[in-house]
């Protein structure tokens, strides 16, 4: 297997998130992300799991999501204690949300748009192909960019 930023043949390949695309790539290159998965030659890859109800489509968090769960649980005239309860969540995550301190799990997202009947993902347009020809994949990270060391 071939890592996608260098080129290096490794037999552990590391599917990471480097700069916010996901990358199958060698150990020292997984170093640059977050490594969501490894994967050992002649093993396949385990999916990652999707949202219920969601097909291959892939989905992101609203720029504006603090806001918007601030607005909504207003607009119900429900308090923060109320609302973690409801969605059985501590008052303190709920309140790290709404002041976007933190990105909600895509658990608690799916919870706070049922509870609080709003959107808080939208559609990604860009997708990267998940099947890979030889023909059009020649061309790496390595091969345009100087890597610094």
């Amino acid at each position: 297997m071939e890592c996608e930023i260098c080129g290096k043949e490794t037999k552990k390949i590391f599917i990471a998130e480097i700069e916010g695309i996901i990358l199958r790539v060698c150990e020292e290159c997984a170093k640059s992300g977050r490594i969501l998965n490894i994967v050992e030659k002649g093993n396949k890859i385990k999916e990652r799991q999707k949202p219920k109800g969601k097909s291959e489509e892939e989905y992101e968090l609203v720029e504006n999501y603090g806001k918007l769960i601030t607005e909504a649980r207003e607009k119900m005239s429900l308090s923060i204690e109320e609302l973690a309860k409801k969605i059985g969540e501590k008052e303190s995550l709920i309140r790290k949300i709404e002041r976007e301190e933190i990105r909600p799990s895509d658990k608690i997202i799916e919870r706070l748009e049922k509870l609080l009947k709003i959107k808080l993902r939208e559609k990604i347009e860009a997708k990267f192909k998940k099947e890979r020809r030889d023909e059009e994949m020649k061309l790496r990270i390595a091969d345009v960019v100087k890597i610094k060391d």
